[in-house]
């Protein structure tokens, strides 16, 4: 989390400096912002290139659906067909260079209370700043009935509240950096309404994470019922709710996810270039501005003595 520096000062002198490291001081601006920052809205983003465009205009944190990851890894639907290994590289690709915490769907943690604390620890090495961990049951098992769960990826039932608890418990001592945000996701809402919500809510908040995830659309006086089961802890709510925007934060709501345009734009570009009916290309002077063109030619110049160095675009 930290790195020591040996450094001769102005008097001649060996001193030692500590520093933070990038990816901790992203965790810290994270923590904070759930502490006592306005409502957080993360950038959906699914490469470097879209993390980069995200920080650049002003987002103060950037998100990797597991939806998003999916798709951009494999080509494929969000039915857990990806590995924690895989998403951890695009996570690495993704906070590479970045001042802006990356908070990321881990699903369920790929696996068990015991093959999940692999997972937070390859999480933590590829610089995401906070996690969220769901509990819901994945991937769906064999004879599955009823329609699936709202938000996860397959499944159609949850986990019993003990074994997601310890699963909480196990992520939470699992952390190689304490900064880092973990936080108890769960479609409750969607199974069994506020009750059952609460109910795991208040059972979640016992096991040391940082903050509380929940799906669905609840109502205004359903709200001050998760928020007193939260005890305190800052909420995560995905997409339009009862309760106004404005209103969200005097329920403790700290993060708001609005979806994923960003990749389905970029898709749909791309499928109308591919089709040759447009659209229009992003301008080449934005483009190299965006990959540091100048920077490259720089250091080919400086450290390959090349007088007219290549840009590198297409």
């Amino acid at each position: 989390a930290t790195v020591s520096v040996l450094y001769w000062t102005n008097k001649k002198k060996m001193a030692t400096k500590t520093l933070l490291h990038p990816h901790t001081r992203n965790r810290s601006a994270l923590r904070q912002l759930l502490k006592n920052g306005p409502l957080l809205k993360p950038v959906s983003v699914f490469d470097p290139l879209s993390a980069k465009m995200a920080e650049r205009n002003g987002a103060k944190a950037i998100q990797l659906a597991g939806s998003v990851a999916a798709h951009v890894i494999a080509g494929v639907p969000d039915l857990m067909l990806v590995t924690s290994d895989e998403v951890a590289a695009l996570c690495k690709r993704l906070s590479r260079g970045r001042e802006i915490p990356l908070i990321i769907d881990a699903d369920h943690g790929y696996g068990s209370a015991l093959t999940l604390r692999r997972c937070i620890e390859e999480f933590c090495d590829s610089g995401v700043s906070g996690l969220t961990l769901e509990d819901t049951a994945l991937p769906a098992g064999y004879g599955s009935t009823g329609k699936s769960i709202q938000g996860s990826a397959g499944g159609f039932s949850l986990t019993s509240i003990d074994e997601h608890v310890n699963k909480l418990k196990s992520a939470v001592a699992a952390k190689p950096d304490p900064s880092m945000v973990i936080m108890a996701r769960t479609s409750a809402y969607c199974v069994g309404g506020v009750a059952e919500l609460c109910q795991r809510v208040q059972a979640y908040a016992t096991t040391g994470v940082d903050g509380l995830h929940f799906i669905g659309k609840p109502t205004i006086e359903e709200f001050a019922q998760i928020k007193k089961a939260a005890a305190g802890l800052p909420l995560m709510v995905s997409g339009a709710q009862a309760v106004p925007e404005a209103d969200l934060h005097s329920y403790n709501v700290r993060i708001k996810l609005e979806g994923h345009q960003p990749f389905l734009a970029a898709q749909q570009a791309a499928l109308s270039a591919i089709r040759g009916d447009g659209p229009a290309t992003i301008p080449s002077t934005d483009l190299e501005d965006l990959l540091e063109v100048s920077k490259y030619k720089s250091i080919q110049r400086e450290y390959l003595a090349i007088e007219n160095p290549a840009a590198g675009m297409k």
